[in-house]
């Protein structure tokens, strides 16, 4: 069950700089005692990780919105008066803007949980990987629309088996299939205009031998007062609490798809009515394509397809083929 840090946080005062070592106000964290939760002098919140005395000595990492530093001398104030000293790897939001601070924390929170009490150093430099990576993207364009990303969270948030479609869920935003799962594969399309057309490549619609595609189309449209981006994406994280790996790679396949847009995003909403209604699921091979072979010289094939006339598949029928297909079949 991953922690929700940031009462926890909220519930620390500011530090007195102390002469010697990093001044921080921090609490033991409720099942992962070695590790602390604390507050710099700044305001700004960080994970303390215990340096065992035989670690190497490594350089610190600084980006945008992160820092880590190892073997850190810290000077501790326990809630209760408790003073501690030790050395510890810092793992520090950086940012500026505090509205970042519990998104930090919940980034942070499942991550806690994969550790343990006693982490090896190796699951160590995996996490903080994990989370330099994740703060990378952060700064770069958005991988994909904020609409195209509502849609696909609607599609798992809906299912019978959530869990499964996110387990399912591509690791790269830019990869051509949306779900993958042995042989079953999920491409979700969504219309801003209630029109059943859909842009699509041919790679998209030509899946290897002995596999199966459907496709997942719905109508997403903008509206005051609709289902936030933000809301979906807690609704999901709240289904995925139990399995803290899980939901460590949904939190960075999420943040990596919008980017240094994040922020602005979350607050984007659409009419949930409308695209539950309209969720309607298609076999790829009734979707009208370009046939025929295609000259060696020519790549990189798009085209736009008309579904309005293409039967869409019942859900008896998705149920019968087990697997994804059975998974993605909306919850009654």
């Amino acid at each position: 069950m991953s922690i929700d840090l940031f009462e926890l946080f909220e519930s620390l005062v500011l530090p007195l700089e102390r002469p010697a070592g990093r001044s921080l106000s921090a609490v033991a964290i409720p099942g992962a005692p070695n590790h602390r939760l604390a507050k710099d002098s700044s305001g700004s919140p960080c994970l303390l990780l215990r340096q065992p005395p035989s670690a190497a000595l490594t350089p610190p990492i600084r980006l945008q919105n992160l820092l880590v530093a190892y073997r850190v001398p810290c000077a501790i104030s326990h809630p209760d008066g408790q003073q501690e000293e030790g050395n510890f790897t810092i793992i520090k939001c950086s940012s500026a803007d505090p509205s970042l601070f519990p998104h930090f924390l919940r980034i942070l929170s499942p991550i806690i949980t994969t550790l343990g009490a006693t982490p090896t150093a190796a699951a160590v430099r995996r996490a903080i990987s994990g989370l330099v990576d994740l703060f990378q993207a952060l700064t770069t364009p958005a991988k994909k629309s904020v609409q195209g990303l509502w849609a696909e969270l609607l599609v798992i948030r809906r299912a019978t088996d959530p869990v499964a479609l996110v387990a399912a869920w591509h690791r790269l935003p830019v990869e051509r299939i949306d779900f993958l799962s042995a042989r079953d594969r999920i491409e979700v399309k969504s219309s801003s205009n209630r029109r059943r057309v859909h842009h699509f490549s041919l790679a998209q619609l030509t899946p290897p031998a002995n596999t199966r595609l459907i496709i997942a189309s719905l109508f997403v449209e903008p509206v005051g007062g609709g289902l936030l981006l933000r809301r979906l994406c807690d609704d999901i994280r709240t289904i995925l609490a139990s399995d803290s790996v899980l939901l460590t790679q949904f939190d960075a396949v999420f943040y990596a798809t919008l980017g240094v847009g994040w922020s602005d995003a979350m607050e984007e909403s659409y009419d949930l009515e409308l695209a539950t209604e309209s969720l309607q699921f298609f076999d790829s091979a009734d979707i009208p394509k370009i046939d025929g072979p295609i000259p060696a010289t020519v790549s990189d094939v798009r085209f736009t397809s008309d579904l309005s006339t293409v039967p869409h598949l019942p859900a008896d029928s998705m149920v019968s083929a087990g697997g994804l297909f059975a998974a993605v079949v909306p919850a009654v």
